[in-house]
């Protein structure tokens, strides 16, 4: 499955990236794999990846999704890969554990530390600046606004 990352995927692309998830050893009819099927989920998929950039993807579906990918999920987070806004948007829609609209401090920690694996730019990210910022409320910040926080940085 060869192909340019920083492209959107075409709909061939993301059946064949559905194949790939479904050969996976932990797949089940249910429609998920384990996310100790990372490194070979990447390799099949030709995403190149460090030992360490794989372990942190392992540390975001154990941490965000209880060990668990759903292909649902796993297209949705790389079918955005391409566009930094989209992905940073659906990484924090994972992190956002009861779905309504907010994460925590940890919560966009671990968001940063997903996102510094797959955007260099983000490895200098003012994450302190951030948590005095989400401490003035009541320790949880909208969705949006996080993203929005990783795009002005981005684009500074």
């Amino acid at each position: 499955m060869g192909r340019d990352w920083t492209k959107p995927f075409t709909e061939k692309d993301l059946e064949e990236l559905r194949t790939v998830f479904r050969s996976m050893p932990t797949y089940n009819e249910e429609g998920w794999i384990r996310s100790d099927d990372v490194w070979a989920l990447c390799e099949g998929m030709e995403y190149h990846r460090t030992n360490e950039e794989l372990a942190s993807y392992k540390d975001y579906w154990d941490k965000t999704f209880g060990g668990i990918i759903s292909i649902g999920n796993y297209v949705k987070v790389v079918d955005t890969a391409h566009n930094t806004s989209k992905w940073a948007h659906a990484l924090a829609d994972g992190c956002d554990k009861d779905g309504d609209g907010f994460i925590t401090a940890a919560e966009f920690e671990h968001l940063i530390k997903m996102c510094v694996v797959n955007e260099p730019r983000m490895k200098n990210f003012p994450y302190d600046v951030f948590k005095e910022q989400i401490d003035k409320t009541d320790g949880r910040m909208k969705v949006d606004d996080c993203v929005k926080w990783i795009q002005d940085y981005l684009t500074n």
